[in-house]
């Protein structure tokens, strides 16, 4: 089976290491269009039969809030393959009508939930790729540019600033590590 152009992610995560408004003002510098802010939370559920830290899937449950307006989307990600600091993996997504009644479903399958991450996003865009600055509950401010052309990404990378550390771990993976503690 084959990978759906658009059911592939293709992106670059760094810690930002610096102030995070000389980061915006780079942006603005380099022409990015800031789009929106977004609260959301993560909510991801291990299967009852497969390790997906072994086999480096995900499955998650997204609460986006942007303003009054609020959106439910179920996530899952194949495993990661890493081209320098660019990660590309399979990503499907489906809008969910009804978020409580698939937790339960999910419950009466034996999945379990894992943990549950709050991030408060910033949205940019420049030359056909996103630019997200996160600010990720315990774990810190992260920037991620996704775009389906890799070497706009190293050129956004490489315009934004020296203070950016590739981070090469999820934010699940992230939290795990330090014990949960992410919500």
């Amino acid at each position: 089976m084959t990978v759906n152009d658009r059911e592939q992610e293709i992106e670059a995560k760094y810690r930002i290491t610096c102030a995070v408004d000389s980061i915006m003002e780079k942006l603005d510098r380099l022409g990015a269009i800031y789009k929106e802010a977004i609260d959301e939370e993560d909510t991801y559920f291990q299967h009852p039969c497969r390790d997906f830290s072994e086999t480096d899937e995900a499955l998650r449950i997204r609460r986006m809030v942007r303003g009054s307006l609020e959106k439910w989307v179920l996530t899952y990600k194949g495993p990661r393959q890493m081209i320098g600091e660019v990660k590309i993996r399979e990503e499907i997504e489906t809008e969910l009508p009804d978020p409580e009644k698939f937790r339960r479903i999910l419950k009466k399958l034996g999945f379990l939930k894992v943990a549950t991450i709050a991030k408060k996003r910033l949205v940019y865009s420049y030359d056909g790729c996103e630019i997200l600055i996160d600010h990720v509950s315990g774990l810190g401010m992260f920037l991620e540019i996704e775009c389906r052309d890799r070497n706009k990404i190293d050129v956004i990378r490489k315009s934004l600033s020296n203070c950016l550390e590739p981070v090469h771990k999820t934010y699940l993976e992230l939290c795990m590590e330090k014990g949960g503690g992410c919500e």
